[in-house]
């Protein structure tokens, strides 16, 4: 047996691959985006001359800044670039520019990789993870592109086999294009996947993909009933998958 090793969780299956969603599971929601999100609310209350535009568009899109609590599938905590703008121009009243929109993807979106992951041993964890013989990727509602900077920037880009976001054309989530172009471009069947995320939309994703596992992770926008429909399992955060990877690895060693 190869160390990916066997996962029991009332069945027993082989896991080959992970594929991990980003903001929320291997980053900081909050740290991440709410600055980015933030300052281009207030670039579009500019535009519109209505300064008190900002607080209203980060509601619309589905955050409560006095109780910081998200929406469940909302527009900013698990929706796309896209979804964002839309949900914007639709308190606007009016179509963004496309020139607009490019800058505020640009300007204000890929920013967020300046900010602070979920844990400070980020790169560490994800390279035991990774020692286990498992195919690593990510899926994504951010756009390709700021997925791949922030691994360059946490210098991961070298530990995923794959990475793609909402606009690299396999669909969004919770279709089950990703897991099923994760499987194609990294050689794995789909039973094979497991699926780590904080969002409904990434475990339905794992369902509609027909994926080995879906675990839903604390660590992002979704508290435990809100994930607990569509999970095999949840955890605090991705360190405990750590902990399930060594623990299984010692049971299947022991039985063998």
């Amino acid at each position: 047996m190869g160390i990916a090793g066997v996962l029991r969780y009332g069945f027993e299956i082989m896991i080959r691959g992970i594929l991990f969603d980003k903001d929320g599971t291997l980053l900081d929601l909050e740290k991440t985006w709410i600055p980015p999100y933030r300052k281009a609310a207030e670039y579009i209350a500019r535009l519109a001359r209505r300064p008190e535009l900002a607080d209203r568009l980060m509601v619309v899109g589905g955050y409560d800044p006095d109780t910081r609590q998200w929406t469940t599938d909302s527009a900013l905590a698990s929706g796309s670039n896209d979804d964002v703008v839309r949900a914007w121009e639709a308190e606007l009243g009016f179509d963004l520019s496309r020139e607009k929109q490019e800058y505020i993807r640009s300007e204000f979106f890929l920013s967020s990789v300046e900010h602070i992951p979920i844990t400070d041993n980020l790169s560490h964890l994800i390279h035991q993870i990774k020692s286990f013989g498992i195919v690593l990727g990510v899926a994504t509602m951010d756009d390709e592109s700021s997925a791949r900077a922030m691994l360059r920037a946490f210098d991961l880009h070298h530990a995923f086999e794959f990475v793609c976001g909402a606009d690299s054309g396999y669909g969004v989530k919770p279709d089950p294009g990703m897991v099923q172009a994760f499987c194609g471009s990294c050689n794995l069947r789909q039973d094979e996947v497991m699926v780590v995320g904080d969002s409904p939309k990434d475990l339905r994703m794992a369902r509609n993909a027909k994926a080995g596992m879906a675990v839903g992770v604390l660590s992002g926008a979704h508290n435990k009933s809100q994930l607990e429909p569509d999970a095999d399992m949840i955890m605090q955060s991705i360190e405990e998958l750590l902990k399930l990877l060594e623990s299984q690895l010692l049971n299947s060693q022991v039985s063998a």
